[in-house]
């Protein structure tokens, strides 16, 4: 625990993907209270290139599962049929992929991130053929305020790209604007086991101080 600041270094260091969701339902208030908290991010010039769809419908939310399903199956190797999967993954974290496989669609909320389409600086004009991709970085501070604010609402979430597979059909069901990309898609709800702290290599193994290679912090 840090004792300048303890509430914060302990929520982060207990952000884990929750993948395991009660069907149970959600106030659509602390859904835009973690909403809030994601429009807090800083962006570039504070564009607040982000938008949000917010899916509760059973129908919708079941159209989306079914391609995720498939998405993971066809990427992956997966299977859709549990009487297809192996017993000893039944538990640990691909039990909970498959089960948020089979279960994707009773998760109270299914929120669409999406990000204003914007060329990356580094293509140049010439090359800026068809649609440009969502600015990632200004709208990945977003998506971690919306993690950090579950967690600090005893709401479990964990995003998911494998949109990007079944993408010209979501935006076509879900009537996404063109000059809109789906970042990612975070399921949202109550867990069903217990929050807890994560396991992570200690960022001092992964510093490298004035150039690549050198591990070894100068001293003061």
């Amino acid at each position: 625990m840090n004792d300048e600041n303890p509430r914060f270094f302990d929520l982060v260091g207990d952000v884990r993907a929750i993948r395991r969701l009660k069907p149970d339902p959600v106030r659509v208030e602390m859904i835009q209270q973690v909403l809030n908290a994601g429009v807090q991010a800083p962006s570039g010039q504070n564009l607040q290139p982000w938008a949000f769809v917010l899916v509760s419908d059973p129908e919708r939310k079941k159209w989306f599962a079914d391609r995720y399903a498939a998405a993971m199956e066809s990427r992956f190797g997966l299977p859709i049929n549990p009487g297809d999967r192996p017993e000893k993954h039944a538990r640990g974290q691909l039990g909970a992929i498959f089960h948020q496989m089979d279960h994707l669609h009773e998760a109270p909320y299914l929120l669409f991130v999406c990000g204003k389409r914007d060329w990356p600086f580094k293509v140049p004009d010439a090359e800026r053929v068809g649609l440009a991709p969502p600015n990632y970085g200004a709208v990945y501070p977003c998506v971690q305020n919306i993690l950090l604010a579950c967690r600090a609402l005893g709401l479990g979430a964990a995003l998911t790209t494998m949109h990007q597979v079944f993408e010209d059909e979501l935006h076509e069901y879900f009537e996404i604007p063109e000059d809109y990309g789906v970042v990612v898609t975070i399921p949202i709800g109550y867990p069903e086991g217990r929050f807890g702290p994560v396991s992570r290599k200690p960022a001092e193994s992964m510093t490298h101080h004035d150039r690549w290679g050198n591990t070894k912090q100068s001293p003061e």
